[in-house]
């Protein structure tokens, strides 16, 4: 997860991990998956971008504009995020704003794809915005930040598992590979393959 940010949200999800008995021989394991499901990626997205006290600043000073009360569903090959904007549009004048205000619920989806050991938001798209005054203003400020919000690094979790098994075998994850990422019913599904080799 990069600089491990969403850390503190690993030790919610729920592990679905199969073939659990290659973990133990050295060789090559069938597909295991790792599940997670709608509280865990709900955690993802708020520690990984409303992490200001529940939102997400898109513009700071006089004229700012944020985001709050994100809430996410997954479904249709999407992880979709929405939340409240809240701006005011103008020019600063001092500590003040000379402009007019907005607010406005918005909903922005991104298509979980695998990216090395590690899944990631791509295909980023504005999917509603109730005033279209404020798309520049989510454009500009939110789409680029989203590929980082659901970043799970499967590799280094499937290290740290292996790691906490505390077996009398050192094992090492060669041939990693994700062959699938689903986000379904408000489940987002890894499965992978990989070859365990114990020493």
């Amino acid at each position: 997860m990069g600089t491990d940010r969403a850390t503190p949200a690993r030790h919610t999800w729920r592990w679905a991990v199969t073939a659990l008995a290659a973990l133990f021989l050295a060789g090559p394991a069938s597909a295991a998956e790792i599940v997670l499901e709608l509280s865990a990626v709900d955690k993802l997205v708020a520690q990984g971008l409303f992490s200001n006290g529940g939102r997400y600043d898109l513009v700071r000073g006089p004229c700012s504009a944020y985001l709050d009360r994100p809430s996410v569903s997954i479904g249709n090959g999407r992880v979709r995020i929405r939340s409240h904007l809240t701006a005011r549009v103008g020019v600063p004048s001092g500590t003040s704003c000379m402009g007019v205000a907005f607010a406005s619920w918005t909903e922005v989806s991104g298509k979980p794809v695998p990216k090395g050991g590690s899944v990631v938001l791509a295909d980023i798209r504005i999917d509603k915005v109730d005033d279209p005054n404020l798309r520049l203003v989510l454009e500009s400020g939110l789409v680029p930040a989203l590929p980082r919000v659901v970043e799970l690094d499967v590799l280094k979790s499937v290290r740290g598992m292996l790691q906490s098994n505390g077996g009398q075998f050192q094992a090492s994850v060669d041939a990693f590979a994700i062959e699938s990422v689903t986000a379904a019913d408000d489940r987002l599904t890894v499965r992978f393959d990989f070859l365990l080799v114990a020493r």
